[in-house]
């Protein structure tokens, strides 16, 4: 895996998924996720559950019509 840090809050990640040739994943960071699945709920989408990674992230994923994976992240959890 390839990791670029772009801004305090974005970075882009590239890496071999053969599972998911052709589409791509996206990652979001939200200052809050639950607010932000909230969101989603009100607009019909449903995201998977929340997850942690690391110390300090949590994060939840959802796929849109054509495959890709779009994942919400809250880091640092306060």
């Amino acid at each position: 895996m390839a990791d670029w840090h772009l801004t305090s809050g974005g970075w882009l990640q590239v890496f071999e998924d053969p599972d998911r040739a052709g589409s791509s994943r996206l990652n979001l960071e939200v200052p809050d996720l639950d607010a932000a699945l909230a969101g989603l709920v009100e607009r019909g989408l449903t995201a998977g559950p929340v997850r942690t990674g690391g110390e300090r992230t949590r994060f939840a994923a959802l796929d849109d019509p054509d495959g890709n994976q779009i994942s919400l992240l809250e880091n640092p959890v306060v």
